[in-house]
């Protein structure tokens, strides 16, 4: 169940507070900033296979996977990050991801 109210965004039990929102522009400012690499694209708002895979490989062969098992038109986004980010940087990297997802 997903629901969105004036203080936080909610996905089950896991609540994102709005101080701590940001937007998909957040992403390639914050790679440009570290020597890692964090890739952020939105295929389909609407879709219901949202990803976050490390590894520039590994997230390739796993949306050629859900694409292979015909669920492409399901896939709503390509992100990957890899190249040893911190705990910071990757807490920064899903707050994005999953907010894009419930908003």
């Amino acid at each position: 169940m997903e629901w969105t109210t004036n203080t936080c965004s909610t996905i089950g039990n896991f609540k994102i507070p709005k101080a701590f929102r940001a937007t998909k522009s957040f992403i390639p400012g914050l790679d440009e900033k570290t020597s890692t690499s964090l890739k952020f694209t939105v295929l389909n708002p609407m879709g219901r296979i949202w990803t976050m895979v490390a590894g520039g490989g590994a997230s390739v062969i796993y949306a050629d996977a859900v694409g292979d098992l015909g669920y492409a038109s399901e896939l709503g986004n390509y992100a990957e990050y890899s190249g040893a980010p911190n705990e910071e940087e990757v807490l920064q990297y899903a707050r994005v991801v999953i907010d894009v997802r419930i908003n």
